[in-house]
């Protein structure tokens, strides 16, 4: 696919890539998740946050290293077809896909609990669900203004959250880290693996890797720095949710620390940030899928009526098969269900993004892109650590997880029933920039000198 001469005057620079990473990042990953995982370990959160960076980072080093090589105006999955072939690009696409629903329902039952610190007395998981109704109606209607302002609304929860870790350093205690291992060392292993999902927001670069400026540069840096940024923060809310005291966190938990370290205004203050952050978190999922399905569609690999545009250019059966879908996991699976659901299913789509880099780094980095130092050596090990996070999510959370990924194979077999019109038309809103994520992300063209 050549990209369309227009889409240079859209292309997105590496601030709104780094932005557009954190903030998907930055949700109930941070706002509902922290708060589990320190009732299940302790001060050892820490380690369990480290662990899961490291592990991701490796991966998301051979994610650099495969989206720099994607041509202009394709996917960073593209080169996966050119070493694995279209059947393993269709499977790390849809991996990514159920991982992002999964994600997207846990951000909204985060959103119910924190604006639970409002609305008291209301069950989360209806306030999550009457989010979710709003949302796809949301995103069958003018969502664009929404995608905008995701830029203004990561530098709000950014602040926020600086505002509580500069709090909690203020009231830093080291008895608070005492005992520093309360329910036994195992239990960080545990963590980790669900702590899988607070990172994974980064493959959303892979979306848009044809529309960045200067891919080959922004792309790699844009991974690399968002993960970075983000463990510092997830660490930092980790520690002073520890300096405040609060021994066991109800769903609202860095809310309830912000009350005890910076005051009733503090509390109120990280519940607004949490329910903005975890309602555009969702949003991004839903314009993110749209993109995911609309590009498959391009591609060929499924039935073009789930990439099917409105006349108002809105993917509204990707937006409503996400939201049934979101819904269905949030009425049947509890926070760590879900959670695990987005870790296995993101864990699939890692390790043949790094079965890809393998390959390229056999080839010796082929081509123009990031080339890793130590040939096979970060893949292979990005490999290993994302399989061993497995074991740690339970096996029925394990077997779901995988057979919700292998649905896409189903899915796959029936991309005969599609008509080549179709498959065109999506194609053609990929090379202008006229789905419904492009559209929320690229900035307004300079006018040429023809049209001034």
């Amino acid at each position: 696919m050549s990209a369309n001469p227009s889409s240079a005057r859209h292309q997105i620079g590496l601030v709104p890539t780094v932005a557009l990473c954190v903030g998907t990042m930055v949700g109930g990953g941070v706002f509902a998740l922290s708060g589990i995982i320190l009732n299940d370990t302790g001060p050892l959160a820490i380690v369990a946050y480290l662990i899961a960076a490291v592990a991701v980072l490796l991966s998301a080093l051979s994610f650099a290293a495969v989206a720099s090589r994607a041509k202009q105006g394709d996917t960073g999955y593209g080169p996966i077809a050119q070493y694995l072939g279209a059947r393993w690009r269709f499977v790390t696409m849809w991996a990514f896909y159920i991982s992002a629903i999964a994600g997207g329902a846990f951000m909204l039952v985060a959103f119910g609990a924190y604006l639970q610190f409002f609305l008291t007395g209301m069950p989360p998981l209806l306030l999550g669900t009457l989010a979710l109704v709003a949302l796809v109606i949301l995103n069958l209607g003018p969502a664009d203004l929404v995608g905008r302002a995701e830029t203004v609304l990561v530098l709000f929860k950014m602040a926020v959250l600086v505002l509580v870790i500069g709090y909690g350093l203020a009231a830093f205690n080291v008895n608070q880290l005492t005992p520093f291992a309360p329910h036994g060392i195992g239990v960080v292993l545990n963590s980790s693996g669900l702590l899988f999902s607070a990172y994974l927001g980064f493959s959303v670069v892979t979306n848009v890797a044809g529309v960045v400026k200067n891919p080959r540069r922004n792309v790699p840096l844009a991974i690399i720095a968002s993960l970075l940024f983000v463990t510092i923060i997830y660490v930092g809310i980790a520690l002073a949710m520890l300096m405040s005291g609060k021994n066991l966190f109800e769903g609202a938990g860095v809310a309830e620390a912000a009350d005890i370290l910076v005051g009733p205004w503090g509390g109120v203050l990280v519940a607004v940030a949490a329910c903005v952050s975890t309602l555009s978190g969702a949003n991004a999922v839903i314009l993110g899928n749209s993109e995911l399905l609309i590009r498959m569609s391009g591609n060929g690999d499924i039935p073009s009526p789930l990439g099917r545009i409105s006349k108002g250019g809105h993917a509204y059966v990707s937006v409503l098969l996400t939201g049934l879908v979101a819904l269905i996991l949030m009425l049947t699976g509890s926070i760590q269900n879900i959670v695990a659901y987005c870790s296995v299913a993101g864990i699939v789509g890692l390790v043949l993004m790094n079965i890809t880099a393998l390959q390229m780094a056999r080839k010796h980095w082929p081509g123009p892109g990031l080339k890793l130092p130590f040939g096979i050596v970060i893949p292979l090990l990005a490999t290993i650590l994302a399989l061993g996070q497995l074991p740690y999510l339970g096996w029925q959370n394990v077997l779901v997880g995988l057979l919700l990924v292998s649905v896409g194979l189903v899915v796959y077999a029936l991309r005969s029933h599609s008509r080549p019109q179709d498959r065109d038309t999506h194609d053609n809103l990929v090379q202008r920039l006229e789905t419904p994520q492009m559209r929320a992300l690229r900035r307004p063209a300079p006018k040429t000198e023809s049209e001034r």
